[in-house]
Protein backbone atom coordinates (compact mmCIF):
# COMPACT_ATOMS: atom_id res chain seq x y z
CA UNK A 1 0.00 0.00 0.00
CA UNK A 2 1.39 2.93 -0.78
CA UNK A 3 0.81 7.06 -0.28
CA UNK A 4 -1.99 8.66 -2.27
CA UNK A 5 -2.27 12.15 -2.82
CA UNK A 6 -5.29 14.35 -3.76
CA UNK A 7 -3.93 17.60 -5.05
CA UNK A 8 -1.60 17.92 -7.72
CA UNK A 9 -2.49 13.99 -8.59
CA UNK A 10 -5.62 12.08 -8.45
CA UNK A 11 -4.98 10.23 -5.61
CA UNK A 12 -4.65 10.43 -1.44
CA UNK A 13 -1.78 11.08 0.73
CA UNK A 14 -0.70 8.15 3.52
CA UNK A 15 -0.28 8.98 6.77
CA UNK A 16 3.35 7.61 7.68
CA UNK A 17 4.61 8.59 11.98
CA UNK A 18 7.40 7.41 13.39
CA UNK A 19 7.39 7.20 17.46
CA UNK A 20 10.61 9.00 18.18
CA UNK A 21 11.99 11.34 21.17
CA UNK A 22 12.56 14.21 20.14
CA UNK A 23 15.31 14.70 23.17
CA UNK A 24 18.56 15.86 21.84
CA UNK A 25 20.67 13.18 23.73
CA UNK A 26 24.51 13.26 23.64
CA UNK A 27 25.76 12.60 20.64
CA UNK A 28 28.75 10.34 21.90
CA UNK A 29 26.55 7.44 21.13
CA UNK A 30 25.72 6.11 17.86
CA UNK A 31 21.95 5.81 18.57
CA UNK A 32 21.71 9.61 19.54
CA UNK A 33 20.37 12.66 19.41
CA UNK A 34 16.77 11.66 18.64
CA UNK A 35 16.70 7.57 19.85
CA UNK A 36 14.24 6.68 16.47
CA UNK A 37 16.15 3.16 16.18
CA UNK A 38 13.03 0.77 17.47
CA UNK A 39 10.58 0.90 14.71
CA UNK A 40 7.77 -1.05 14.01
CA UNK A 41 7.90 -1.93 11.03
CA UNK A 42 3.96 -3.27 10.69
CA UNK A 43 2.38 -0.22 12.91
CA UNK A 44 4.57 2.14 10.41
CA UNK A 45 2.70 0.12 7.71
CA UNK A 46 -0.18 0.36 9.45
CA UNK A 47 -0.27 3.78 9.84
CA UNK A 48 0.62 4.88 6.41
CA UNK A 49 -2.57 3.33 4.85
CA UNK A 50 -4.63 6.30 6.95
CA UNK A 51 -5.09 9.40 4.22
CA UNK A 52 -3.95 12.82 4.76
CA UNK A 53 -6.84 15.02 5.88
CA UNK A 54 -5.35 18.13 3.98
CA UNK A 55 -4.35 17.91 0.04
CA UNK A 56 -0.68 17.55 -0.91
CA UNK A 57 1.35 20.48 -1.72
CA UNK A 58 5.03 20.45 -2.06
CA UNK A 59 7.00 22.54 -0.58
CA UNK A 60 10.53 22.91 -2.08
CA UNK A 61 11.53 24.33 1.09
CA UNK A 62 10.02 21.51 2.90
CA UNK A 63 10.72 18.62 0.52
CA UNK A 64 13.70 19.53 -1.15
CA UNK A 65 16.11 21.31 1.03
CA UNK A 66 15.62 21.94 4.65
CA UNK A 67 18.15 24.68 5.95
CA UNK A 68 18.67 25.71 9.47
CA UNK A 69 17.16 29.01 8.44
CA UNK A 70 13.90 26.76 7.52
CA UNK A 71 14.12 23.43 9.25
CA UNK A 72 16.53 24.46 12.98
CA UNK A 73 14.52 21.67 14.46
CA UNK A 74 15.42 18.85 11.67
CA UNK A 75 19.49 20.76 11.46
CA UNK A 76 19.97 19.15 15.32
CA UNK A 77 19.18 15.93 14.50
CA UNK A 78 22.35 15.24 12.74
CA UNK A 79 25.38 16.77 14.54
CA UNK A 80 28.48 15.91 13.08
CA UNK A 81 29.68 13.83 15.65
CA UNK A 82 26.46 11.41 15.29
CA UNK A 83 26.40 10.92 11.89
CA UNK A 84 29.93 10.16 11.84
CA UNK A 85 29.07 7.33 14.38
CA UNK A 86 26.10 6.16 12.79
CA UNK A 87 28.97 5.51 9.61
CA UNK A 88 30.97 3.82 12.14
CA UNK A 89 28.64 2.06 13.92
CA UNK A 90 27.30 0.52 10.18
CA UNK A 91 30.61 -0.24 9.66
CA UNK A 92 31.36 -2.30 12.49
CA UNK A 93 34.45 0.00 13.83
CA UNK A 94 33.49 1.38 16.72
CA UNK A 95 35.68 -0.51 19.04
CA UNK A 96 38.72 0.60 16.79
CA UNK A 97 37.74 4.35 16.10
CA UNK A 98 36.76 7.39 17.35
CA UNK A 99 34.30 10.13 14.78
CA UNK A 100 37.25 12.40 15.55
CA UNK A 101 39.79 10.24 14.33
CA UNK A 102 38.59 9.76 11.37
CA UNK A 103 37.60 13.36 10.88
CA UNK A 104 41.46 14.60 12.25
CA UNK A 105 42.59 11.59 9.48
CA UNK A 106 40.73 13.27 6.42
CA UNK A 107 41.67 16.45 6.94
CA UNK A 108 45.69 15.19 7.15
CA UNK A 109 45.42 14.42 3.52
CA UNK A 110 45.97 18.15 3.39
CA UNK A 111 49.29 17.91 5.13
CA UNK A 112 52.88 17.20 3.15
CA UNK A 113 54.03 13.79 4.37
CA UNK A 114 56.64 15.45 5.96
CA UNK A 115 54.37 17.79 8.15
CA UNK A 116 51.54 15.40 8.95
CA UNK A 117 50.05 14.62 12.10
CA UNK A 118 48.76 10.93 11.48
CA UNK A 119 51.81 9.32 9.30
CA UNK A 120 49.67 6.50 8.34
CA UNK A 121 46.92 8.40 7.04
CA UNK A 122 46.52 9.40 3.27
CA UNK A 123 48.54 12.89 2.04
CA UNK A 124 48.51 14.90 -1.10
CA UNK A 125 51.60 14.28 -2.02
CA UNK A 126 51.48 10.33 -1.80
CA UNK A 127 50.57 10.60 -4.99
CA UNK A 128 52.97 12.06 -8.17
CA UNK A 129 52.61 12.42 -11.62
CA UNK A 130 55.74 12.14 -14.40
CA UNK A 131 57.05 15.36 -13.21
CA UNK A 132 57.19 14.25 -9.25
CA UNK A 133 54.40 16.78 -8.63
CA UNK A 134 51.34 16.23 -6.16
CA UNK A 135 48.54 14.65 -8.43
CA UNK A 136 44.96 12.43 -8.42
CA UNK A 137 44.57 10.75 -11.57
CA UNK A 138 48.04 11.89 -13.03
CA UNK A 139 46.42 15.35 -13.20
CA UNK A 140 48.29 17.66 -10.49
CA UNK A 141 46.88 19.14 -7.64
CA UNK A 142 47.76 21.63 -5.16
CA UNK A 143 49.03 19.93 -1.53
CA UNK A 144 50.00 21.73 1.55
CA UNK A 145 46.82 23.59 2.06
CA UNK A 146 45.69 25.30 5.26
CA UNK A 147 42.65 23.09 6.06
CA UNK A 148 45.66 20.38 7.02
CA UNK A 149 45.83 21.75 10.61
CA UNK A 150 41.98 20.79 10.61
CA UNK A 151 43.88 17.71 11.44
CA UNK A 152 44.22 18.78 15.41
CA UNK A 153 40.66 20.87 15.33
CA UNK A 154 37.78 19.35 17.59
CA UNK A 155 34.73 19.79 14.80
CA UNK A 156 32.81 19.09 17.71
CA UNK A 157 33.15 21.97 20.69
CA UNK A 158 30.71 24.50 19.82
CA UNK A 159 32.77 26.36 21.68
CA UNK A 160 35.95 26.47 18.83
CA UNK A 161 36.07 28.11 15.57
CA UNK A 162 36.48 25.04 14.41
CA UNK A 163 33.22 23.65 15.44
CA UNK A 164 31.08 22.23 12.17
CA UNK A 165 27.15 22.70 12.09
CA UNK A 166 24.77 20.92 9.89
CA UNK A 167 23.18 23.81 7.81
CA UNK A 168 20.90 21.68 4.97
CA UNK A 169 19.60 18.67 4.19
CA UNK A 170 18.89 17.76 0.47
CA UNK A 171 16.72 15.69 -1.63
CA UNK A 172 18.17 14.73 -4.74
CA UNK A 173 15.47 12.32 -6.15
CA UNK A 174 16.44 13.48 -9.17
CA UNK A 175 19.90 11.65 -9.44
CA UNK A 176 17.83 8.57 -9.56
CA UNK A 177 18.87 6.67 -12.81
CA UNK A 178 15.92 6.00 -15.13
CA UNK A 179 16.83 2.22 -14.99
CA UNK A 180 16.34 2.34 -11.32
CA UNK A 181 19.66 1.25 -10.33
CA UNK A 182 19.51 3.58 -7.19
CA UNK A 183 17.20 5.65 -5.82
CA UNK A 184 18.77 9.01 -5.72
CA UNK A 185 21.34 10.82 -3.43
CA UNK A 186 20.40 11.99 -0.42
CA UNK A 187 22.92 14.95 1.28
CA UNK A 188 23.72 16.92 4.67
CA UNK A 189 25.75 19.84 4.16
CA UNK A 190 27.94 20.83 6.95
CA UNK A 191 29.90 24.35 7.21
CA UNK A 192 32.83 25.19 9.64
CA UNK A 193 32.25 28.25 11.89
CA UNK A 194 33.91 31.02 9.81
CA UNK A 195 36.71 32.76 11.37
CA UNK A 196 36.96 35.07 8.13
CA UNK A 197 36.79 34.77 4.30
CA UNK A 198 39.64 32.89 3.66
CA UNK A 199 38.79 30.54 6.49
CA UNK A 200 35.55 28.91 5.42
CA UNK A 201 34.92 25.40 5.04
CA UNK A 202 32.11 23.61 4.02
CA UNK A 203 31.27 19.66 2.91
CA UNK A 204 28.45 17.91 1.73
CA UNK A 205 28.20 14.18 2.70
CA UNK A 206 26.17 12.85 -0.37
CA UNK A 207 24.67 9.20 -0.01
CA UNK A 208 23.59 7.09 -2.98
CA UNK A 209 20.81 5.45 -1.88
CA UNK A 210 20.56 1.47 -2.98
CA UNK A 211 17.50 0.13 -4.55
CA UNK A 212 16.65 -3.01 -2.79
CA UNK A 213 14.82 -4.47 -5.52
CA UNK A 214 16.32 -3.15 -8.95
CA UNK A 215 15.00 -6.10 -11.22
CA UNK A 216 11.51 -3.34 -10.23
CA UNK A 217 13.45 -1.01 -12.21
CA UNK A 218 12.70 2.85 -11.27
CA UNK A 219 9.08 2.21 -9.90
CA UNK A 220 10.49 0.80 -7.17
CA UNK A 221 11.76 4.20 -6.05
CA UNK A 222 8.49 5.48 -5.16
CA UNK A 223 8.30 4.67 -1.41
CA UNK A 224 11.34 7.01 -1.46
CA UNK A 225 9.92 9.74 -3.32
CA UNK A 226 6.35 9.56 -1.87
CA UNK A 227 8.73 10.06 1.71
CA UNK A 228 10.33 13.26 0.96
CA UNK A 229 6.76 14.72 -1.28
CA UNK A 230 5.09 13.90 2.19
CA UNK A 231 7.35 16.16 4.36
CA UNK A 232 5.34 18.97 3.33
CA UNK A 233 2.38 18.30 5.19
CA UNK A 234 3.91 18.16 7.74
CA UNK A 235 5.01 20.06 11.18
CA UNK A 236 8.66 20.93 12.18
CA UNK A 237 8.47 18.17 15.23
CA UNK A 238 6.86 15.31 12.82
CA UNK A 239 9.78 16.54 10.03
CA UNK A 240 12.78 16.31 11.99
CA UNK A 241 11.73 12.34 13.30
CA UNK A 242 10.99 11.33 9.49
CA UNK A 243 14.11 12.76 8.22
CA UNK A 244 16.19 11.25 10.90
CA UNK A 245 14.18 7.86 10.80
CA UNK A 246 15.40 7.79 6.74
CA UNK A 247 18.99 8.21 7.21
CA UNK A 248 19.54 6.70 10.25
CA UNK A 249 17.42 3.45 9.95
CA UNK A 250 15.85 3.72 6.17
CA UNK A 251 12.05 2.97 5.22
CA UNK A 252 12.12 -0.43 6.82
CA UNK A 253 8.41 -1.46 5.33
CA UNK A 254 9.30 -0.67 1.84
CA UNK A 255 13.24 -2.21 2.08
CA UNK A 256 14.81 0.03 2.58
CA UNK A 257 17.92 0.26 4.85
CA UNK A 258 19.41 3.67 6.35
CA UNK A 259 20.99 6.35 4.03
CA UNK A 260 23.63 6.76 6.67
CA UNK A 261 25.73 3.52 5.84
CA UNK A 262 29.80 3.53 5.09
CA UNK A 263 28.33 1.24 1.62
CA UNK A 264 26.06 4.47 0.11
CA UNK A 265 29.79 6.66 0.24
CA UNK A 266 32.13 3.75 -1.07
CA UNK A 267 34.47 3.68 -3.95
CA UNK A 268 32.62 0.60 -5.16
CA UNK A 269 30.03 -2.05 -3.69
CA UNK A 270 30.58 -5.61 -4.57
CA UNK A 271 27.48 -7.64 -5.43
CA UNK A 272 25.35 -10.03 -7.31
CA UNK A 273 26.65 -9.71 -10.99
CA UNK A 274 29.28 -6.79 -10.03
CA UNK A 275 30.41 -3.71 -8.25
CA UNK A 276 28.81 -0.37 -8.34
CA UNK A 277 29.59 2.80 -7.65
CA UNK A 278 27.99 4.58 -5.05
CA UNK A 279 28.05 8.18 -3.34
CA UNK A 280 30.66 10.50 -1.89
CA UNK A 281 31.99 13.64 0.15
CA UNK A 282 32.47 16.71 -1.34
CA UNK A 283 34.32 19.83 -0.06
CA UNK A 284 33.99 23.28 -0.91
CA UNK A 285 37.45 25.26 0.79
CA UNK A 286 38.73 28.43 1.21
CA UNK A 287 41.31 28.14 3.53
CA UNK A 288 44.28 28.19 1.21
CA UNK A 289 47.27 27.33 0.30
CA UNK A 290 50.34 26.81 3.33
CA UNK A 291 53.03 27.48 1.97
CA UNK A 292 54.52 24.16 2.36
CA UNK A 293 56.72 22.04 0.69
CA UNK A 294 55.54 20.48 -2.07
CA UNK A 295 52.92 23.22 -2.63
CA UNK A 296 51.81 24.20 -6.58
CA UNK A 297 49.79 26.56 -7.79
CA UNK A 298 50.42 29.27 -5.10
CA UNK A 299 47.44 31.84 -5.91
CA UNK A 300 44.79 29.63 -5.24
CA UNK A 301 42.38 29.88 -2.74
CA UNK A 302 39.29 28.22 -2.96
CA UNK A 303 38.91 24.05 -4.15
CA UNK A 304 36.67 21.86 -4.38
CA UNK A 305 37.90 18.35 -3.86
CA UNK A 306 35.59 14.62 -3.94
CA UNK A 307 36.58 11.73 -1.27
CA UNK A 308 35.21 8.38 -1.10
CA UNK A 309 34.57 6.50 2.18
CA UNK A 310 36.71 3.39 2.30
CA UNK A 311 38.70 0.40 4.73
CA UNK A 312 41.63 -0.33 5.95
CA UNK A 313 43.15 -2.95 4.88
CA UNK A 314 41.62 -5.97 7.34
CA UNK A 315 38.64 -3.79 7.42
CA UNK A 316 39.07 -2.56 11.25
CA UNK A 317 38.74 1.10 10.33
CA UNK A 318 37.18 3.45 7.50
CA UNK A 319 38.91 6.17 6.31
CA UNK A 320 37.97 8.62 3.86
CA UNK A 321 39.83 8.51 0.01
CA UNK A 322 40.48 11.52 -2.12
CA UNK A 323 39.17 10.50 -5.48
CA UNK A 324 38.91 12.92 -8.54
CA UNK A 325 35.96 15.43 -8.91
CA UNK A 326 33.26 14.05 -11.82
CA UNK A 327 32.09 15.92 -14.71
CA UNK A 328 35.18 18.46 -13.87
CA UNK A 329 37.96 17.70 -16.95
CA UNK A 330 41.71 18.37 -16.52
CA UNK A 331 41.55 22.31 -17.49
CA UNK A 332 44.62 22.02 -19.94
CA UNK A 333 43.47 19.56 -21.50
CA UNK A 334 41.42 22.24 -23.67
CA UNK A 335 44.74 24.07 -24.40
CA UNK A 336 47.91 23.73 -26.26
CA UNK A 337 49.91 23.47 -22.91
CA UNK A 338 49.07 19.92 -22.56
CA UNK A 339 52.03 17.54 -23.36
CA UNK A 340 51.04 16.31 -27.02
CA UNK A 341 52.95 13.26 -26.61
CA UNK A 342 50.34 12.03 -23.63
CA UNK A 343 47.63 10.26 -25.69
CA UNK A 344 45.21 11.78 -22.82
CA UNK A 345 45.18 14.63 -25.22
CA UNK A 346 44.37 13.57 -28.54
CA UNK A 347 41.87 11.12 -27.13
CA UNK A 348 40.57 14.24 -25.01
CA UNK A 349 39.47 16.11 -28.51
CA UNK A 350 38.24 13.18 -30.08
CA UNK A 351 35.86 12.11 -26.88
CA UNK A 352 35.04 15.93 -26.22
CA UNK A 353 33.08 15.84 -29.48
CA UNK A 354 30.99 13.54 -27.81
CA UNK A 355 29.41 15.78 -25.87
CA UNK A 356 28.84 18.91 -28.06
CA UNK A 357 25.39 17.80 -29.25
CA UNK A 358 24.39 17.46 -24.97
CA UNK A 359 25.89 20.95 -23.94
CA UNK A 360 23.99 22.50 -27.02
CA UNK A 361 20.70 21.54 -26.27
CA UNK A 362 18.19 24.03 -27.77
CA UNK A 363 16.48 24.14 -24.70
CA UNK A 364 16.81 27.51 -22.54
CA UNK A 365 16.74 25.67 -19.36
CA UNK A 366 19.98 25.25 -18.13
CA UNK A 367 19.16 21.98 -15.71
CA UNK A 368 19.08 20.19 -20.09
CA UNK A 369 23.20 21.01 -20.47
CA UNK A 370 25.12 18.35 -20.24
CA UNK A 371 28.76 17.20 -19.88
CA UNK A 372 29.35 13.51 -20.37
CA UNK A 373 31.65 11.15 -22.52
CA UNK A 374 32.42 7.54 -22.99
CA UNK A 375 35.87 7.80 -21.29
CA UNK A 376 34.67 10.53 -18.96
CA UNK A 377 36.83 9.27 -15.98
CA UNK A 378 40.09 9.28 -17.60
CA UNK A 379 40.22 13.09 -17.56
CA UNK A 380 38.57 13.82 -14.57
CA UNK A 381 40.94 15.92 -12.83
CA UNK A 382 41.81 15.64 -9.10
CA UNK A 383 40.18 19.22 -7.78
CA UNK A 384 38.01 21.86 -8.90
CA UNK A 385 39.69 25.84 -8.72
CA UNK A 386 38.20 28.98 -9.36
CA UNK A 387 40.82 30.39 -11.33
CA UNK A 388 41.83 30.29 -14.79
CA UNK A 389 42.87 26.83 -14.53
CA UNK A 390 39.20 25.69 -14.51
CA UNK A 391 38.10 27.94 -17.20
CA UNK A 392 37.78 25.76 -20.14
CA UNK A 393 37.05 29.16 -22.34
CA UNK A 394 40.45 30.59 -21.37
CA UNK A 395 41.90 27.73 -21.45
CA UNK A 396 40.80 27.17 -25.39
CA UNK A 397 40.79 30.37 -26.71
CA UNK A 398 43.04 32.16 -23.89
CA UNK A 399 43.71 36.10 -24.16
CA UNK A 400 47.20 36.27 -22.93
CA UNK A 401 50.46 34.54 -22.69
CA UNK A 402 49.34 31.45 -24.24
CA UNK A 403 48.97 30.17 -27.79
CA UNK A 404 45.17 29.32 -28.74
CA UNK A 405 44.12 25.73 -29.13
CA UNK A 406 43.20 26.33 -33.01
CA UNK A 407 42.68 22.38 -33.57
CA UNK A 408 40.32 21.34 -31.26
CA UNK A 409 38.11 24.81 -31.84
CA UNK A 410 37.70 24.03 -35.44
CA UNK A 411 36.70 20.57 -34.52
CA UNK A 412 34.08 21.84 -32.19
CA UNK A 413 32.99 24.08 -35.10
CA UNK A 414 32.68 21.60 -37.42
CA UNK A 415 31.08 19.49 -35.20
CA UNK A 416 28.36 22.54 -34.46
CA UNK A 417 28.45 22.17 -38.56
CA UNK A 418 27.48 18.42 -38.28
CA UNK A 419 24.48 19.45 -35.79
CA UNK A 420 22.92 22.23 -37.74
CA UNK A 421 23.92 24.66 -34.84
CA UNK A 422 26.86 26.60 -36.13
CA UNK A 423 24.71 29.11 -36.67
CA UNK A 424 23.34 29.55 -32.83
CA UNK A 425 26.29 28.53 -31.05
CA UNK A 426 30.25 29.16 -31.06
CA UNK A 427 32.84 26.95 -30.04
CA UNK A 428 33.21 30.05 -27.24
CA UNK A 429 29.93 29.18 -26.23
CA UNK A 430 30.42 25.03 -25.95
CA UNK A 431 33.59 25.54 -24.12
CA UNK A 432 31.67 27.80 -21.51
CA UNK A 433 28.71 25.71 -21.20
CA UNK A 434 31.02 22.94 -20.39
CA UNK A 435 32.70 25.37 -17.98
CA UNK A 436 28.67 25.49 -15.97
CA UNK A 437 29.21 21.41 -15.38
CA UNK A 438 32.52 21.83 -13.57
CA UNK A 439 32.05 22.26 -10.20
CA UNK A 440 33.99 25.85 -10.51
CA UNK A 441 31.71 26.92 -12.74
CA UNK A 442 28.67 25.90 -11.42
CA UNK A 443 29.62 27.66 -8.18
CA UNK A 444 31.46 30.69 -9.73
CA UNK A 445 33.59 31.00 -12.85
CA UNK A 446 30.10 30.86 -14.83
CA UNK A 447 28.35 33.40 -13.09
CA UNK A 448 26.72 35.81 -15.80
CA UNK A 449 28.40 34.00 -18.88
CA UNK A 450 26.81 34.17 -22.30
CA UNK A 451 25.97 30.31 -23.39
CA UNK A 452 24.57 31.22 -26.44
CA UNK A 453 21.32 30.23 -27.86
CA UNK A 454 20.07 33.63 -25.48
CA UNK A 455 21.37 31.83 -22.15
CA UNK A 456 23.16 33.26 -19.71
CA UNK A 457 24.33 31.17 -16.44
CA UNK A 458 23.08 32.74 -13.04
CA UNK A 459 24.76 34.97 -11.20
CA UNK A 460 23.83 36.86 -7.71
CA UNK A 461 23.34 40.42 -6.97
CA UNK A 462 26.07 42.60 -7.05
CA UNK A 463 27.59 42.54 -3.83
CA UNK A 464 26.34 39.43 -2.30
CA UNK A 465 28.35 37.64 -0.37
CA UNK A 466 27.05 34.53 -1.16
CA UNK A 467 29.45 33.87 -3.85
CA UNK A 468 30.90 30.20 -4.53
CA UNK A 469 28.28 28.26 -2.51
CA UNK A 470 24.73 27.06 -3.24
CA UNK A 471 23.87 27.04 0.91
CA UNK A 472 25.62 29.77 3.05
CA UNK A 473 26.69 29.36 6.45
CA UNK A 474 23.88 31.08 7.81
CA UNK A 475 21.44 28.90 5.38
CA UNK A 476 20.92 31.58 2.74
CA UNK A 477 20.29 29.97 -0.52
CA UNK A 478 21.70 30.96 -4.32
CA UNK A 479 19.86 32.48 -7.19
CA UNK A 480 20.71 29.47 -9.06
CA UNK A 481 19.20 27.45 -6.42
CA UNK A 482 16.24 29.11 -5.63
CA UNK A 483 15.40 29.88 -9.49
CA UNK A 484 16.49 27.17 -11.28
CA UNK A 485 18.23 24.23 -9.60
CA UNK A 486 14.82 23.69 -7.17
CA UNK A 487 11.88 24.10 -9.28
CA UNK A 488 13.47 21.82 -11.71
CA UNK A 489 13.71 19.29 -9.03
CA UNK A 490 10.17 19.77 -7.92
CA UNK A 491 8.79 19.25 -11.30
CA UNK A 492 10.77 16.17 -11.55
CA UNK A 493 9.71 14.50 -8.12
CA UNK A 494 6.10 15.80 -9.29
CA UNK A 495 5.96 14.06 -12.38
CA UNK A 496 7.31 10.80 -11.14
CA UNK A 497 5.01 10.82 -8.58
CA UNK A 498 1.93 11.13 -10.89
CA UNK A 499 3.38 9.18 -13.30
CA UNK A 500 3.67 6.14 -10.23
CA UNK A 501 0.03 7.17 -9.15
CA UNK A 502 -1.59 3.31 -9.20
CA UNK A 503 1.23 2.54 -6.52
CA UNK A 504 3.29 -0.40 -8.67
CA UNK A 505 6.47 -0.08 -7.40
CA UNK A 506 7.16 -3.44 -9.39
CA UNK A 507 4.77 -3.39 -12.98
CA UNK A 508 7.81 -5.43 -14.84
CA UNK A 509 9.88 -7.23 -13.13
CA UNK A 510 12.93 -8.91 -14.93
CA UNK A 511 16.15 -10.11 -13.77
CA UNK A 512 18.81 -7.48 -13.20
CA UNK A 513 22.08 -7.34 -16.15
CA UNK A 514 25.35 -6.25 -15.42
CA UNK A 515 24.38 -2.99 -16.88
CA UNK A 516 24.87 0.41 -15.96
CA UNK A 517 22.74 -0.54 -12.72
CA UNK A 518 26.61 -2.68 -11.81
CA UNK A 519 28.48 -0.08 -13.23
CA UNK A 520 31.75 1.01 -11.07
CA UNK A 521 33.63 4.75 -10.85
CA UNK A 522 34.69 5.81 -14.30
CA UNK A 523 31.77 4.18 -16.71
CA UNK A 524 29.48 6.58 -18.36
CA UNK A 525 26.95 7.84 -16.04
CA UNK A 526 23.27 6.92 -16.54
CA UNK A 527 21.04 9.22 -17.41
CA UNK A 528 18.69 10.15 -14.66
CA UNK A 529 15.21 11.42 -14.17
CA UNK A 530 16.25 14.98 -13.66
CA UNK A 531 19.19 15.21 -16.29
CA UNK A 532 22.05 15.97 -14.21
CA UNK A 533 24.40 13.53 -12.79
CA UNK A 534 26.33 15.73 -10.27
CA UNK A 535 24.90 18.73 -9.63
Amino acid sequence: MHLRYASRFPFAAAVMCVAASASLAACGDAGAPGEVADIDPEERSAERRQALSAPLDIDPLRSLILTKVTDPQAMTRFPLQFVLNQLLMRAGTLDEQTALDLYRRWWDFFNVSTAAQFPDAIHCDDQTNSEGIPAINGYRIACGRREGRLATSDPFDPNSPDFVEPIAVVNRFDLAPRDGSHCGEYRIVYAKKSAGVADRNLFILEAQLPNPHPECGIAACLPVAEHWARLSTLDAADRANELETFFTVGLVDAGFGPVLHPDNFADAVHGPGGSRGTGQIRTNQFMGNAGAPGQVQPGQIWHLREFKIARVDGGDRLFLKPVTVKENPFGPLFSTNFDPNDFRYSWFMDDFLESVDRLTTLSTDINDIRLTSSREALYNAGQSAIDDSNDYLNQLLPEFNSLPNLELRDRIQDELVRLGRDAIFTPADVANRATTQSCAGCHQLSAGDSLGNGVTWPEEEQGDELRFVHVREDGDLSRALTDFFLPHREGVLEAFLAAHADGDTCPTPSTPTTSAALAVEGDAPVPTLGGATTH
